[in-house]
């Protein structure tokens, strides 16, 4: 066989025995009720990260088939006339939510974001559908009371969510959103694609002068309007946030103990004699950024992954968007695929622009199902 013969039939060679290996991995049944009250598109790509688990490591639904990431879920969906229906938890009587209680092992609040009629310069007008409703939080209590498993994620407390439900919601779960929410920008400059209008404006009404900002930093901002701008320049040594996850996230969630997060998440206060945090973001800040978090109450370090430690259920609340992270589902049916993200996508990182998906989300997901099938009698 010819060199040529050996290097083209190798990857090949390589993905059949995936492909097979993924066929024979044992399946098992965990119940999701999965809720995203946001994403209306047909493709569904925000539910990628959470269903390339599911199917990955064959998790089936009761009937033994797989999930399916645009069917199986409750919150929006999409018409074919361009509108939307709803089938959430609003539509179920007491008794019904009792029923779902039972029938399902993890209740996973995604995104509660919602749909909006327009979107002004500064955030979404026109609510249509949107926020943690009173069942929704129903739900929540009645899982904690069955014993069993509820994950929440990033934008589940934020607006359009009422402060009445927020307020349940956190005494239920044991949290505590100081209004603060934060992301990484790879440019802040005024001609950047990816930089948001409503921040820039938002900048200019606070502080009445122009925007003057290069390089990468990250935008800080209060649900009240407040803004803050954290520049690699002057307030940062590194711009992107890290995670640092403790000995519990490292030993029993296979979670790496350093971690770049680019996406947005949230300035999470909790009850630790409730909950505890098994990773923590980390700002690299210079003293002038320090000043600046200082005069606002922002420590450098807060929560990024928090879980309950009482033994009769399991909650993790998850201080970011963590699931926005592009994955591919047609990778998903090759055993061991993470190990090859740096190849398939051909960017700079250990596990190329995936990496934050593979090394960190993975494993979490993974080892939270895992973890509820292994202690069901």
């Amino acid at each position: 066989m010819t060199l040529l013969a050996v290097v083209v039939l190798f990857p090949i060679v390589v993905l059949l025995i995936m492909k097979m290996a993924w066929k024979m991995t044992p399946d098992f049944s965990v119940n999701v009720a999965y809720v995203d009250k946001t994403d209306g598109s047909t493709e569904r790509l925000a539910h990628n990260a959470f269903y390339w688990v599911l199917q990955n490591q064959q998790i089936k639904k009761t009937n033994g088939e797989l999930y399916d990431k645009t069917t199986d879920y409750w919150g929006l969906f999409p018409n074919e006339n361009e509108g939307y229906r709803f089938n959430d938890f609003d539509q179920l009587s007491p008794e019904e939510l009792d029923g779902l209680s039972e029938e399902i092992d993890v209740l996973m609040f995604a995104d509660t974001y919602g749909v909006y009629g327009s979107e002004s310069e500064n955030e979404g007008t026109g609510l249509i559908y949107g926020g943690l409703s009173a069942n929704d939080i129903s739900l929540f209590q009645k899982m904690k009371r069955a014993g069993k498993t509820v994950i929440a994620e990033f934008n589940v407390l934020q607006a359009p969510t009422s402060r009445v439900n927020r307020r349940k919601f956190q005494e239920e779960a044991g949290v505590h959103w100081t209004g603060w929410s934060g992301k990484y920008f790879e440019s802040l400059s005024q001609d950047s694609e990816l930089l948001p209008v409503w921040a820039i404006n938002s900048y200019k009404q606070n502080y009445h002068e122009e925007w003057d900002f290069s390089g990468a930093g990250i935008i800080l901002v209060h649900e009240d309007g407040r803004i803050v701008v954290l520049s690699e320049k002057d307030d940062l040594r590194r711009a992107k946030p890290q995670i640092k996850t403790f000995a519990y996230g490292i030993n029993q969630l296979e979670l790496p103990r350093q971690q770049e997060f680019p996406h947005w998440f949230d300035v999470i206060e909790y009850d630790d004699s409730i909950n505890h945090a098994i990773s923590a973001y980390q700002l690299d800040l210079t003293q002038q950024g320090k000043s600046k978090l200082n005069r606002l109450g922002i420590a450098d370090r807060f929560p990024a992954v928090l879980m309950n430690q009482n033994q009769d259920f399991s909650f993790y609340y998850l201080c970011g968007d963590f699931s926005s992270e592009p994955v591919s589902m047609s990778t998903s049916r090759f055993k061991g695929v993470h190990h090859f993200g740096s190849v398939l996508k051909g960017r700079k990182g250990i596990f190329g622009e995936n990496e934050f998906f593979y090394r960190f989300y993975l494993p979490l997901m993974r080892n939270i199902l895992e973890e509820y099938h292994l202690s069901k009698p």
